[in-house]
């Protein structure tokens, strides 16, 4: 689901600990290693535009890797409202 960027090797705005490029966050959600798909979907879901972060990955995916995702609290509940995910008060 990736975007065809005009510049593929130019870093991610909204990788703000390292830098990421388009073709690395490709590999990133199409890869095997589910902590880095999880690590990924965090980071566009903490700072990347609305628009944006649709480009890279769908609904379900997220809803997918959801309980994984590295989130603040009142983020992760928002985003679960918005995405219709049930959660668990601990």
């Amino acid at each position: 689901m990736a975007t065809s960027s005009p510049n593929r090797h130019q870093p991610l705005y909204f990788f703000p600990e390292r830098r990421v490029t388009t073709e690395e966050l490709d590999a990133m959600l199409h890869g095997e290693d589910r902590q880095e798909r999880c690590y990924a979907v965090s980071c566009m879901l903490r700072y990347a535009q609305w628009e944006d972060i649709w480009d890279y990955v769908s609904r379900d995916e997220v809803r997918d890797l959801f309980d994984d995702l590295d989130l603040p609290d009142s983020l992760r509940a928002a985003w679960a409202r918005m995405l219709k995910i049930e959660t668990v008060a601990t």
